[in-house]
């Protein structure tokens, strides 16, 4: 049991490296464990409906999108991170364009976001999952999409916060926070 212990945290280790990110980052969010459910992802024009589990873990991403260990959870500020496998629900990514609508939806509401631009990065470019001041959603895939084989490269979608589970935009909410 100890052996399958280990070798779970290795692979687990090695996802997040894949994805280029780091298990020991400073400043993370996570739910109480892997596998939890965060929420429910939606991007009506590609069709993509998906459940959003915490982790990255190949069983995770075997049946699920993955939020990414160490970054923002829906509804805080700062840059979310959502992984999963090109050849199952992101599989539609190639088609997104700028301004396209996701939908992340928790218990504690639904937050909207607006596609600002895609790139193309290597793996081991951890930069794509910077922290922010403002409410940022990353998605994360493997690329090119008809590759064989473990990816040479990752396709990148970001978007920014546009509406809260209150409704508004995140620039409102805070003003009414302030008052």
């Amino acid at each position: 049991m100890k052996r399958l212990a280990v070798f779970s945290s290795l692979v687990f280790t090695i996802t997040l490296a894949c994805l280029g990110q780091s298990s020991q980052r400073s400043n993370s969010a996570s739910m109480e464990g892997n596998g939890a459910i965060v929420g429910h992802l939606e991007i009506p024009r590609l069709h993509i409906s998906v459940v959003v589990l915490e982790g990255a873990t190949p069983d995770i991403l075997a049946v699920a999108a993955g939020h990414i260990e160490g970054t923002s959870l829906p509804g805080s500020s700062g840059n979310m991170g959502i992984a999963a496998h090109r050849d199952t629900f992101f599989g539609s990514l190639r088609e997104i364009r700028p301004n396209d609508i996701i939908t992340v939806k928790t218990i504690n509401g639904n937050f909207r976001y607006s596609v600002n631009r895609t790139e193309v990065v290597a793996p081991s470019d951890i930069e794509v999952l910077h922290q922010t001041s403002n409410a940022e959603l990353t998605l994360v895939t493997c690329y090119p999409f008809r590759y064989r084989g473990p990816s040479p490269k990752r396709f990148i979608v970001h978007a920014t916060c546009i509406t809260n589970a209150r409704g508004l935009s995140p620039r409102v909410h805070s003003e009414l926070d302030g008052e």
